[in-house]
């Protein structure tokens, strides 16, 4: 897989994880979501950081 198509999909999961966290009733798995949420964007940047990373994707509009 291309890192460029690795990388919309992690943005995807990310913005799917909080969609969920403001839909659910139950405020433990809100939590755990947005938790799901802000690591796979520290996850990202750390992608984005490494020197070999050659195709930079910024988060998608909404």
């Amino acid at each position: 897989m291309e890192q460029a198509e690795l990388l919309r999909r992690m943005w995807g999961r990310v913005e799917l994880c909080r969609r969920l966290a403001i839909t659910t009733t139950d405020p433990h798995t809100a939590d755990a979501l947005i938790e799901m949420a802000n690591e796979g964007e520290a996850d990202i940047r750390r992608l984005m950081e490494q020197p070999d990373h050659s195709a930079i994707m910024p988060r998608p509009t909404q």
